[in-house]
């Protein structure tokens, strides 16, 4: 079935007006309405967790049933709530990365703490010697998911921080090369700290991205995909 969905506030910016269609499932419920939106509108995955979904003027559970229903709406948080909606950039991109662009992004007067990781390629690896790159590629549609994923339960879990950037790299990089950006801004230095180690510990572990190590030689091997036993006993 087709809905229309009615949007409000800063939503009407990220999705491109006050209305938009999807395409859902005879059976579907609200759940189903925020992963088809999360998917559509990736710019909105990280907000929704903070948003109401509101069918037949009443604000509904995640396991309402939306057949039949005559409007459905999606409300932000309203205005006079404490401290505004965290700012969020999540993405893959190719590097170099706009370091301090990013950190303005998700900067705000009341965050006095930022926690910044940048990763690079480095010219070795633990056993292996002469590394001249990487190459990085990703299954980009989940990737991009999961990261808003991580940065809406980042927001969820940390509720003292302001800002979460989480922005990984694709495609050939040599040695020096930004590999990963996180971003954490809060009010004080501790929770970005916290959030920040969080986050990274997340994006290697969920993200879709698999890295390949070149070496000088023009020997490569893709990280994960090692022999389980090296030694061959």
């Amino acid at each position: 079935m087709r809905v229309e969905v009615r949007c409000f506030g800063g939503l009407t910016e990220h999705v491109g007006g006050s209305r938009v269609e999807v395409d859902l499932r005879d059976d579907a419920t609200v759940a189903d309405l925020r992963a088809v939106l999360a998917a559509a509108h990736p710019s909105i995955a990280s907000l929704l967790p903070r948003v109401k979904v509101a069918v037949d003027l009443e604000v509904a559970r995640d396991d309402r049933r939306l057949a039949g229903a005559r409007e459905i709406a999606l409300l932000p948080p309203v205005a006079g709530g404490s401290g505004g909606t965290p700012r969020v950039v999540t993405g893959l991109q190719m590097p170099p990365f706009d370091v301090d662009g990013t950190v303005a992004r998700v900067s705000s007067p009341d965050a006095g703490a930022t926690a910044v990781f940048l990763g690079t390629v480095r010219d070795h690896a633990s056993d292996l010697d002469d590394v001249v790159g990487l190459d990085y590629s990703a299954y980009a549609e989940m990737a991009e998911r999961v990261l808003a994923q991580i940065a809406a339960e980042l927001l969820d879990e940390h509720p003292a921080v302001r800002g979460v950037a989480l922005v990984h790299a694709i495609g050939d990089l040599e040695v020096g090369d930004h590999t990963v950006l996180i971003v954490c801004t809060s009010a004080h230095r501790a929770e970005a700290f916290d959030a920040c180690s969080d986050a990274l510990e997340r994006v290697k572990d969920r993200v879709p991205v698999w890295k390949r190590e070149i070496t000088r030689g023009g020997d490569h091997r893709w990280v994960g995909l090692e022999p389980a036993d090296r030694s061959g006993s």
